[in-house]
């Protein structure tokens, strides 16, 4: 019999999600630019809902939020990959390793920086939504799309100047970066964790 948490909403939401970046990445990415940045984006679109319907439903698990993260970083290492092989290979090591330095916590992941630096504090505080907390989840998410955008034109169809276009992406990777310090500052705490366990 099927485990009811596979069922959850929020979960099936995580299933569509990957069904989406499937579809985008096996038929569109190189033959069509503008229904593979569709696809994509209705797949971030969803994962915006599934963290809502598993409060909503009081379904949260610790399976729905490994597969929340799992969703989004098949996504953008797949992106990553393809945009840009050689430094988003190291952006997508950087990600998996503090998936499995963060998630041992299950749901709760999130509440684990009460002894985080300042840096990192101040992109989880009030569940990211500060303007740092905002610049480091678009660095994160939306960097990988708009580069592919760039690469294909697409940043004209958003009435984009090539000004605004390099204002955008200076933005976006400034976000990186300082996501990837906190990540840093993940990876170094369960590290320490390892090495003081007994």
């Amino acid at each position: 019999s099927i485990h009811p948490v596979l069922l959850y909403y929020a979960n099936i939401v995580g299933y569509v999600r990957l069904l989406l970046i499937a579809l985008s990445f096996a038929f569109f990415i190189e033959s069509n630019p503008v229904v593979f940045v569709w696809l994509y984006a209705i797949n971030a679109v969803l994962d915006a809902f599934d963290g809502l319907l598993a409060r909503a439903f009081n379904q949260i698990s610790f399976f729905g939020a490994w597969l929340d993260v799992v969703v989004d970083n098949i996504g953008r290492t797949l992106l990553w990959c393809f945009v840009a092989p050689r430094i988003g290979a190291l952006v997508c090591c950087v990600e998996w390793l503090t998936f499995v330095c963060s998630h041992q916590d299950g749901p709760r992941w999130k509440e684990e920086f009460s002894s985080a630096p300042k840096l990192a504090k101040s992109v989880m505080a009030n569940g990211y939504k500060t303007p740092i907390g905002v610049l480091v989840i678009a660095g994160i998410h939306v960097l990988p799309i708009f580069y592919y955008g760039h690469l294909n034109q697409l940043d004209k169809a958003l009435f984009l100047t090539p000004l605004m276009s390099v204002v955008v992406m200076a933005l976006l990777c400034a976000g990186r970066v300082y996501g990837m310090c906190v990540e840093a500052w993940v990876i170094k705490r369960h590290i320490s964790q390892l090495l003081n366990s007994k």
